[in-house]
């Protein structure tokens, strides 16, 4: 077994075992929701509470397995196999995070929530700026518009940009931690605009290889 997916199916393991050992002394209602201003705003039911993520967990992780097996250019992943599977645990890590905040929330532990979620965000657009860089042409992983997926050549010119779009995102992102009040514009605002930013340049760069 790959040591990347080992680790993601230990983590998994782990949340599951979190689960069951701290049920009994968690209060029957645990936080599910945060504001825009980082304030519990949403509970639900702890046994369906501690089920939510790890069964995320089971789902994501399990999928991101299966798509190369099913995706018609399955032989691509293999030039980008350590990142797939690297992005496949940091994504584990990521819900596993989510999971522990839960947990804390629930305990009563006081933190800033948008102060973390930036940082945590900021880890995950790294993530994705790294295996954006390093993915070959396939149907399921990278920025897959018509252009993209209609010539290997453009493919390559919008990932180079999106790989370093998303650092660039994982950068601003910690603006967050500084200004925990503007997290989610740190978030979001970088990734819309960057994301609309390779679409358009993967069009402009099919262009410049096929003329109209």
């Amino acid at each position: 077994m790959r040591l990347f997916i080992a680790a993601t199916a230990l983590l998994i393991i782990a949340a599951v075992i979190i689960s069951i050992i701290l049920y009994p002394s968690l209060p029957d209602q645990i936080p599910s929701h945060w504001n825009i201003a980082g304030e519990i705003d949403g509970y639900m039911d702890k046994g369906t509470g501690l089920l939510f993520i790890p069964a995320l967990m089971v789902l994501i992780a399990g999928l991101m397995v299966l798509l190369p097996r099913i995706d018609p250019k399955k032989e691509n992943y293999l030039a980008f196999q350590d990142a797939y599977d690297a992005f496949i645990l940091l994504t584990t890590v990521f819900l596993f995070s989510l999971f522990v905040l839960t947990i804390l929330a629930a305990y009563g532990i006081e933190f800033q929530m948008n102060r973390v979620i930036s940082l945590i965000f900021a880890l995950l657009f790294t993530g994705i700026g790294i295996l954006i860089g390093k993915a070959e042409p396939n149907w399921f992983v990278g920025i897959k518009t018509p252009w993209t997926l209609g010539d290997e050549a453009v493919w390559h010119d919008t990932h180079r940009l999106g790989a370093q779009v998303f650092l660039v995102c994982g950068f601003i992102c910690l603006g967050g931690v500084i200004l925990p009040e503007y997290a989610f514009a740190f978030i979001l605002a970088p990734v819309l605009t960057g994301t609309a930013a390779c679409i358009i340049y993967s069009y402009y760069s099919y262009r410049s290889y096929h003329p109209a």
